[in-house]
């Protein structure tokens, strides 16, 4: 009980710091931490420092500070009371920038964090590796004709974006730089500045500007040309053929192939989000009705009438949308989980293969449906699980022990998941699985030829990447490990 009482941590030298995560008390006093200051240094005695900022509410529970996009520079941090207290911590996390940046859709991400491979803003790459290293210069490797070979040189990139074979990389004043296949978007980007975030269908890009218009570039036949002119844009979705905008009103623009959504798009406006098939979108409203349009084999007639849903979600050929009670209606190819959903409510999330969907209820519980090859069966009972994986053709389902239960597509990882407990995530290519455990050791299991077998002994892995077939495992100090398809990423990386 002083006044200006402190805490600081040693880095144990200068590291590039991204985020300070403060954790407050919560069995009681968590007004004690309700006047503060957060300082980084190079000094131990903060004679000097690199950051200094005052906080004067609590943290419930807890206070996250990000810094900016490429870090602070420091060895030290500290907090220290601004008053006369007993200085409460529970917990505090100082996180690094990662020393690689890796495109911002790669194959396992478009498989597990988009509600369905479809909803993710980009295509990944198919075949080849881009990241953009700590100097903001980028590596890539892989296929060259897809972008592993050709990627700029110097220096000032922040994030690359892909389609199925080329690359986009965005620079600090939003100019942009393409490489790879011609035919997907690997020639013919913009030229100037000011573009904020990249786009894409299978074959071509849709870059958005800060005043809301937008470029495209790529396979004609893939939304390449037909973008709307104007202005006040302020995201972009698309299927894999077409493209559709969405504008501060809510009002929809599509281009691209016709037969895959670029034409038929709903007037009006009051539309919130966007979510794609391969061949059709939906839209949602803010009272949360549905309009779909595009292939109606994918999705593009049958959405239902009513509001009230939330979210929709999607395999290759169908949607699924989850209302605010928890209860599911699913539409489009019915050997896609388009019929079949469970009745009922309570369902909170729901996860796809190509052409399965797995839902979530609050206990932890689940259920399946759609093509029995992919997952539609064979979903563990019981509850408890936490997340559910997926790669083309199965499912892995976490328990909150780190335990994994698989089922779906035998060649696809649906048999093979390891015993045991402590895994924290799972990665994916199209057929197989790798599960990252606490201490960073990989354990891999599916088709040995798309990463199933080969996996890196050891720990220390911090995050795990894909291509079509190959994984790229990193560590905190930016080793890259890559095992699978030699061709597609699967080759270690030459340093440059």
């Amino acid at each position: 009980y002083e006044q200006g009482a402190w805490w600081q941590v040693d880095l144990g030298g200068q590291k590039n710091i991204k985020q300070i995560i403060i954790y407050n008390r919560t069995d009681c006093c968590a007004n004690r931490l309700s006047n503060y200051q957060v300082s980084i240094s190079n000094k131990a005695d903060f004679s000097t420092h690199i950051y200094q900022q005052d906080f004067h509410v609590a943290p419930n529970p807890k206070k996250i500070i990000q810094l900016d996009a490429s870090g602070k520079q420091g060895r030290y941090v500290r907090i220290q009371l601004l008053d006369k207290d007993y200085l409460s911590l529970a917990e505090v996390q100082v996180m690094g920038v990662d020393p690689l940046r890796f495109a911002e859709v790669d194959v396992s991400s478009a498989l597990n964090n988009f509600g369905g491979w479809y909803n993710a803003p980009n295509y990944p790459n198919f075949s080849a590796f881009a990241a953009v290293k700590a100097d903001k210069s980028i590596t890539a490797w892989g296929e060259s004709d897809s972008g592993g070979a050709g990627a700029p040189s110097g220096a000032g990139y922040t994030k690359i974006y892909s389609t199925g074979f080329a690359f986009a990389a965005l620079k600090t004043d939003g100019s942009i730089t393409a490489w790879g296949d011609p035919d997907s978007g690997g020639t013919g980007a913009p030229s100037g500045s000011g573009y904020t975030k990249i786009y894409s269908t299978y074959g071509a890009f849709a870059a958005l500007k800060t005043d809301g218009s937008i470029a495209t570039w790529g396979d004609l036949d893939f939304g390449g040309v037909g973008a709307s002119s104007g202005t006040v844009y302020t995201k972009i979705y698309s299927t894999g053929n077409a493209f559709a905008a969405l504008k501060a009103d809510g009002s929809i623009t599509a281009w691209g192939d016709p037969d895959f959504g670029g034409a038929g798009a709903p007037s009006g406006s009051g539309y919130t989000k966007i979510y794609s098939t391969y061949g059709a979108f939906a839209a949602l409203k803010t009272d949360g009705s549905i309009t779909a349009w595009g292939d109606s084999d994918a999705g593009g007639a049958g959405a239902p009438s009513g509001s009230g849903y939330t979210k929709i979600y999607s395999t290759r050929h169908a949607f699924a949308a989850l209302k605010a009670d928890g209860s599911i209606t699913a539409w489009g190819n019915s050997n896609a989980g388009g019929t079949g959903a469970p009745s009922g409510s309570g369902y909170t999330k729901i996860y796809s293969t190509d052409s399965a969907f797995a839902a979530f209820k609050t206990n932890g519980s689940i259920t399946a449906w759609g093509n029995s090859d992919t997952g539609g069966t064979g979903a563990p009972s019981g509850s408890g699980y936490t997340k559910i994986y997926s790669t083309y053709g199965a499912f892995a389902a976490v328990k909150a022990d780190g335990a994994i239960t698989a089922w779906g597509y035998p060649h696809a990882g649906g048999i093979g998941a390891p015993s045991g407990s402590g895994y924290t995530k799972i990665y994916s290519t199209d057929s197989a699985f790798a599960a990252l455990k606490t201490n960073g050791s990989i354990t891999a299991w599916g088709d040995s030829g798309s990463g199933g077998t080969g996996a890196p002994s050891g720990n220390g892995y911090t995050k795990i990447y894909s291509t079509w077939s190959a994984f790229a495992a990193v560590k905190a100090n930016g080793t890259i490990t890559v095992w699978g398809d030699l061709n597609i990423g699967g080759l270690t990386p030459t340093s440059d």
